[in-house]
């Protein structure tokens, strides 16, 4: 009995082994790890340039939303590099789209102004 199921746990493994290999056979590389950065800066009135305080900051497509602190700045600790959309709303203000901002390197800085309505 003990020689079956040491035969069946061989069997297993192996099993496991190549299918887990299998990938590698294929030629198949890997996906390389995420660069992660940070974004980080201060939204303010573009007229009086006084700082917004609860401001909201999205990152388009993504999950990532943020508030701005009692001096209108905020940060995003972690975020992929790449190209994203950013979108800033007020209470009282326009709405603020940023089409195409680069996020690169380690730190990454975008001061904002919003215009009042």
């Amino acid at each position: 009995m003990k020689k079956l199921a040491n035969w069946i746990v061989l069997v297993a493994l192996t099993t496991f082994a190549f299918t887990a290999t299998a990938g590698e056979l294929k030629g198949e590389a890997p996906a390389p790890p995420a660069k992660m950065a940070v974004m980080a800066g201060v939204i303010t009135d573009a007229a009086t340039g006084e700082a917004l305080a609860g401001a909201l900051v999205e990152v388009e497509g993504t999950q990532i939303k943020t508030f701005t602190d009692l001096e209108g700045k905020y940060v995003i600790p972690q975020i992929e590099t790449g190209v994203y959309k950013l979108k800033v709303t007020y209470i009282s203000y326009l709405d603020r789209m940023i089409p195409s901002v680069k996020v690169e390197g380690r730190d990454n800085s975008l001061d904002i102004q919003l215009q009042s309505k």
